[in-house]
């Protein structure tokens, strides 16, 4: 038997939180992947041209880098959005009230988990990924469809 040093419970649970990583970034996975499939088969431009992006930027980042601009520059993109809605929301008030005092309507800090991180960030990864495969799928779908009826037609 494997002496594991009284390490069990954290082995479990670790497996655990894997698991929930992988369950929840599989269905991000599949949501974005059929999204940017039908939008790749769309007929319209402009939305292919956000899927073809999308596709193209996500697979061409390495997975580590792309982890890091989530966790640390997602937090921060956030953060500073938010503190710069305040200052705008402020402005409006004074421009209504010159009484008005500074209030924060939004969160000042948001800290971002590093588990929704790493979902969001292996599901966008994967969804690009699956997005290209739906979209080969439905084609080559429609070309072995159109090949059988051709051969049918040639055998008559």
């Amino acid at each position: 038997m494997i002496d594991l040093k009284g390490y069990e419970w954290s082995l479990l649970e670790g497996a655990w939180v894997t698991l929930q990583v992988a369950l929840l970034s599989l269905g991000l996975a599949m949501l974005l992947g059929m999204l940017g499939a039908l939008a790749k088969l769309s007929k319209l431009g402009w939305l292919r041209g956000i899927a073809t992006v999308y596709t193209t930027v996500i697979r061409g980042i390495p997975d580590l880098v792309l982890m890091m601009l989530i966790f640390y520059g997602g937090q921060m993109l956030l953060n500073n959005s938010l503190y710069g809605m305040n200052e705008w929301l402020n402005e409006y008030m004074a421009g209504q009230n010159p009484d008005h005092d500074w209030t924060a309507y939004l969160p000042d800090y948001i800290d971002v988990s590093p588990f929704i991180a790493g979902i969001l960030t292996i599901g966008f990864i994967f969804g690009a990924y699956m997005a290209e495969t739906f979209r080969g799928g439905h084609h080559g779908g429609r070309r072995r469809r159109d090949g059988s009826r051709a051969r049918l037609w040639y055998e008559q």
